[in-house]
């Protein structure tokens, strides 16, 4: 499938034998049966096989290859990480090394640091149940911290001390850099006491990080910005009947992305009107009345939108893969083009200020705590007080006015 790509005999013989070639074949029959545009197949395969040749002259193992390498990679032909061309080519060499592990997963981590984080995830994923983004969040805060007190020796916590780690939570450049470390060092020492490893002077020594959300203001949509956001979505359009349902089960259910994304058919009850949230960030689903415009958006996507698929997946890719499930990356994009498209500026654009409409809608209409929890599947009322802080009109009304005193 390579010589449909590459015409040329030369660039066809190096490509077949390069490194990865065998590998790059596959990819091609991929991006042949899914349709993906010749232009982007062809510059995916290039990019890879650019990678290939890199992997070769490093004498990197085919089971060996790890995302260090990419970076190294392309930090060695395109020292800009933020050039757009840069995170195009990034992107593809990926894709192709995700069609590569799933039938030739990599060699189990060979450096100390990366083996001691893969023991810790699993434990993390088996154990707690938490889900994939905490764990990948904790895996690079963990990574970054042993590397810089460790390198390429192995792990002992004798020889870590208080002052050692201390200064380097706070040498961290940014504050939400330093909570990050702190709760995936917290985590991990959790950890090793449980395996009878005393780190009780290391906990003790991580600096409290102070955050001030509990102070500001919660961020949502009135209602006259939400009707904006809905209208900035094309209704006619295949995609745009998915990108509407999308929208509505985040503003109207308070769903989050990754929820979204994972939503399957089975889930909805069109009989009883409820829908099944899968709630992967706590592992507990719970089940949800269904909204009628909701409902009807959805049932409008389903019938005149959803691409032929054996995916049981609601929300489905519109381009290349077609009928492939939705990731929660493509829908967080999808939500920031509506909302420039609506016209609207300022750094709240992500997906989570939909979550806190639907919440903020309820404490307004009157809705206690805990039956907000339970709509937004809350483990902790604590968490649920983020999306209350502060309802000025409330306020006003309780404060009520200042009596005159007269002298």
């Amino acid at each position: 499938m390579l010589s449909f790509y590459f015409r040329d005999p030369k660039r066809l013989a190096a490509m077949e034998s390069n490194h990865l070639s065998a590998f790059l074949n596959e990819a091609a029959v991929y991006f042949h049966a899914q349709g993906y545009f010749f232009k982007y197949a062809r510059a995916s395969l290039g990019y890879s096989a650019a990678f290939g040749d890199w992997l070769k002259c490093q004498r990197v193992k085919i089971d060996s290859i790890s995302d260090d390498h990419v970076v190294q990679f392309f930090d060695s032909v395109s020292p800009d990480a933020n050039s757009p061309r840069r995170k195009r080519a990034v992107s593809a060499v990926n894709n192709v090394l995700s069609l590569v592990r799933k039938k030739h997963p990599p060699r189990l981590s060979s450096s100390f640091a990366e083996k001691e984080v893969e023991r810790f995830s699993e434990f993390l994923r088996t154990e707690r149940g938490l889900a994939r983004g905490t764990v990948e969040h904790h895996q690079r805060g963990l990574l970054l911290f042993f590397r810089s007190m460790f390198g390429n020796c192995q792990i002992s916590m004798k020889r870590l001390s208080a002052e050692s780690v201390h200064k380097y939570v706070t040498g961290l450049p940014h504050r939400s850099q330093q909570r990050n470390c702190c709760a995936a060092l917290r985590a991990y020492f959790r950890f090793l006491r449980m395996n009878g490893i005393c780190t009780s002077n290391l906990q003790q020594c991580l600096p409290v990080v102070r955050s001030n959300r509990m102070a500001l203001s919660p961020k949502w949509l009135g209602d006259g910005d939400a009707a904006k956001l809905l209208q900035a979505v094309d209704r006619s359009t295949k995609i745009g009947r998915r990108n509407y349902a999308a929208i509505l089960c985040m503003m109207d259910l308070g769903v989050r992305v990754g929820d979204v994304a994972v939503l399957r058919l089975d889930d909805i009850d069109w009989t009883h009107g409820t829908i099944r949230i899968s709630n992967h960030k706590r592992g507990r689903p719970y089940d949800l009345p269904l909204p009628d415009r909701t409902g009807v958006a959805i049932a409008d996507y389903l019938r005149k939108g959803r691409p032929a698929t054996p995916h049981r997946n609601v929300f489905l890719r519109h381009t290349h893969p077609i009928g492939q499930p939705a990731s929660a990356a493509s829908l967080k994009r999808m939500v920031s083009v509506a909302w420039k498209r609506a016209g609207f500026t300022g750094p709240n654009r992500g997906t989570h200020i939909l979550r806190h409409t639907m919440a903020t809608c309820l404490k307004h209409e009157g809705q206690s705590l805990k039956s907000i929890a339970d709509v937004l599947g809350h483990h902790s009322l604590q968490t649920t007080t983020l999306y209350a802080q502060v309802d000025l009109p409330a306020l006003r009304r309780v404060a009520g006015e200042w009596p005159e005193v007269t002298v």
